[in-house]
This record gives C-alpha cells, sequence and structure tokens, in this order.
C-alpha cells in the first residue's frame, strides 16, 4: 500500500483524529518569512496546517498527493489546493515566502523535493518542517493504551515515521540550505483516552497492522483501556521534532 492509499482511505479519521499544532509555531513562521504574501503547504492533507497558515498569509497553495484528502480539505477563501506530489507545487518560480510540512516531510523523494523548494522559494525564504515525534502520557494511560498498542504497531511502521523520530537529521535529509534554529514546540492536550485512540487509529502503521489482520487486537487493546481508565480527560504532550532553513 502506498501512502497516498493509506492515508487517502483514513480520511475521516485523519480530520478528526489530528490535533492541530500550536499556534506559536505558526506565529514563528511568519514572522521568519520575508514576507506574507505566498505560502506552500507541502502534504497538506486535511488542511489542518493549511488554515492555520492562511491566517498569517495573503495566499497559501495546499499541495498533496491524496485526492481524497485535498478533496476532504478544510476551505478558505486565501486557500488554492491541488492534488501533486511534494516536487511538483504548480507554482511559479521565486514566490514562496514560506514553505511548510506538517508530518510529511519523511515521505518526499528528497532528490526531487529540494530543487523544487529552492525554484518555488523567494529571496530569503523560510523553509520549516514538523512532525509529532513521541507522545507523553501519564504511566497509567502507558500501560493500558500507548504500551499494548505501541507493541501490536511496531513491525508495521515505515522507514519514514523512524526518520521522523530521530528529528530529520541533516546527514540523512540531504537539505541542501542553511539551517536556522527553531523555537523547542510543543502541543499540550487534554483528551480523554477516546481522543488518544482516535489520534493513534490515523498513523499509517495502525492501517498497515489492521490491513495484516491485527484490528482484533487493537480494537481489544482500545475496548479494555477505556474500561480501565474511564474517559476523563488525561495530559498528553507531544513534542515536535523540527527542521528550519533559510532558503537562499
Amino acid at each position: 500500500m502506498t501512502n497516498a492509499e493509506s492515508f487517502g482511505r483514513n480520511v475521516a479519521a485523519y480530520a478528526a483524529g489530528r490535533p492541530t499544532y500550536p499556534d506559536a509555531l505558526y506565529d514563528w513562521v511568519a514572522a521568519q518569512a520575508p514576507a506574507r504574501r505566498v505560502a506552500w503547504d507541502v502534504g497538506c492533507g486535511s488542511g489542518q496546517s493549511t488554515l492555520k497558515i492562511a491566517d498569517r498569509f495573503d495566499r497559501v497553495h495546499g499541495t498533496d498527493i491524496s485526492p481524497d484528502q485535498i478533496q476532504a480539505a478544510a476551505r478558505g477563501a486565501n486557500i488554492q489546493y491541488a492534488v501533486a506530489p511534494a516536487h511538483e507545487t504548480g507554482l511559479p518560480a521565486g514566490v514562496a515566502d514560506a514553505i511548510c510540512v506538517a508530518t510529511a516531510l519523511h515521505w518526499f523523494d528528497f532528490d526531487l523535493f529540494w530543487p523544487e523548494v529552492a525554484r518555488v522559494a523567494a529571496p530569503g525564504a523560510l523553509f520549516a518542517a514538523w512532525a509529532y515525534h513521541r507522545i507523553d502520557v501519564d504511566e497509567d494511560v502507558n500501560a493500558a493504551v500507548m504500551g499494548p498498542v505501541n507493541a501490536i504497531l511496531e513491525p508495521y511502521w515505515a522507514e519514514g515515521n523512524r526518520l521522523s523520530w530521530r528529528g530529520y537529521p541533516a546527514s540523512e535529509i540531504g537539505m541542501p540550505f542553511a539551517a536556522i534554529k527553531a523555537p523547542a514546540f510543543a502541543l499540550e492536550l487534554n483528551w480523554t483516552p477516546s481522543q488518544l485512540i482516535d489520534f493513534v487509529r490515523t498513523w499509517s502503521a495502525h492501517v498497515r497492522a489492521r490491513d495484516d489482520g491485527k484490528g482484533d487486537a487493537l480494537a481489544a487493546v482500545e475496548a479494555e483501556a477505556i474500561e480501565r481508565l474511564g474517559d476523563a480527560p488525561r495530559r498528553v504532550v507531544m513534542p515536535l521534532a523540527m527542521v528550519a532553513a533559510r532558503v537562499s
């Protein structure tokens, strides 16, 4: 199964279960961009980040390889969507003041992607990519949900996921631009166990595991976890892995 097929099949769960990223992250992106005319949101999925970027830029161009994700993406007056791989924006050269990638960089073909970033970037444009890294929860939630789920999903993670967990090291992504230091950002959430489970269900490894006959085992873990924990909100913290650069 390709990544596009995986995420395309999971559109409704993805849109409902994926949390938005901190406003401070988008404020930082806007402040670092040389202007706020055009931003490109690459691998935009169902548009959670696209909407936030659109609040801070005059125009946003969102691209994703999944037609289902683009069809379901959140609309805005200053947002234009296109079904396209990461290395084909549909934008003219030199127009993007910011190029953003939210939890998708690890799926791209870097040999093709970086030249397209260089082509569409305006002088001094900001490149920023981030991804969910790990989940920090209370020990009882970890024991009931994350531990058992991760034990089932371990064989189903793609190498791309593992690349994001390593924090997108320069030696592995081959980024040709001058890296800049970004602040540490994290999602700080009050989620019920049901909400946490909804998020876990959006993972590509979860889709692969279900396709491989592990759906009943995952459902049993989820049902037992909710029975054990109840459904009161719990603290969930997700630090973001992030890489940023000045495109020149």
